[in-house]
């Protein structure tokens, strides 16, 4: 039997157990719904969630660099300054450079172990992964992916205000990008999902023409409540916001038809979907 997985994987900052608890819920009974809507004969299956939790392996060091810092200063801006020590500590920290690649390794044993559970627990099954990865995490599934190829290809990935493109610039030239990760094809997707006013999330088809072709669609859209939508706080607003759910539940109940009742996966038929939630 063949089952679907989401593996969720986050970005920057202090993370604690179960930060994808909601969103797998919402994202859950969304699948439902929509599968039930399609077809009021099917009882849907539970999807299997996991997630990836790396942010222990970089938070320690940065508190430690932050009291170091600060004890003879009474530094000002305090919130902003963790922020940055946060978002720049996590991206320094996990650059691959030859040296000094503890932190990248640990990561990605981190992500091999929640993939490792999943196949332990249902042996006997096959798995389709799906990938769900936020801000800085979206870097890490894609370097994972890359790395893994011989091992694993996801179903699905979608990348949600993912800084991808400016981390291309590692490359000097972002048309030198040209090794994208690769989804299942031809019944996978590959979509990048951003708030027009997250200002660390960037479209992903324009870098290359590698990049156009492994990515399916940027998705822009709004994210956010009242509080987070139309500024850039949006950045944090992902996880539960229906315009990154709904294209994530379609996707996998339309898997689901495709394994279950072998029924064909039509890409142009699904882009006109998420097309259909937002004025794209």
């Amino acid at each position: 039997m063949t089952k679907q997985a989401v593996i969720y994987i986050h970005g920057i900052g202090k993370q604690q157990d179960g930060y994808s608890r909601k969103s797998a819920i919402k994202l859950q009974e969304t699948f439902e719904k929509i599968l039930k809507k399609k077809d009021d004969s099917i009882e849907p299956p539970d999807l299997i969630f996991r997630e990836v939790n790396w942010a222990t392996i970089t938070s320690g060091p940065q508190s430690v660099l932050w009291s170091r810092v600060n004890k003879k200063h009474d530094l000002d801006m305090v919130k902003l300054r963790k922020f940055m020590v946060a978002f720049a500590g996590d991206a320094i920290a996990y650059q691959k450079t030859g040296e000094g690649d503890e932190v990248y390794y640990e990561i990605d044993a981190k992500v091999q172990k929640s993939i490792d559970a999943v196949k332990a627990e249902y042996p006997d099954d096959e798995i389709e992964f799906t990938f769900v990865a936020h801000s800085l995490g979206t870097i890490v599934v894609s370097n994972y992916l890359y790395d893994h190829s011989d091992d694993i290809t996801a179903t699905n990935l979608f990348t949600l205000g993912s800084p991808i493109a400016v981390w291309a610039l590692r490359y000097g030239d972002p048309s030198k990008a040209d090794s994208p990760t690769q989804v299942e094809r031809p019944y996978g997707a590959w979509i990048n999902i951003l708030d027009d006013e997250d200002i660390v999330g960037y479209p992903l088809r324009e870098l290359n023409p590698h990049y156009k072709k492994a990515v399916d669609m940027d998705y822009v859209t709004e994210i956010g409540g009242v509080i987070s939508m139309g500024n850039p706080i949006s950045h944090i607003g992902y996880w539960e916001d229906n315009n990154a759910i709904k294209p994530i539940a379609y996707k996998l109940m339309l898997d689901y038809l495709r394994i279950h009742q072998g029924k064909s996966y039509s890409k142009p038929a699904y882009l006109k979907y998420i097309r259909s939630l937002w004025n794209i």
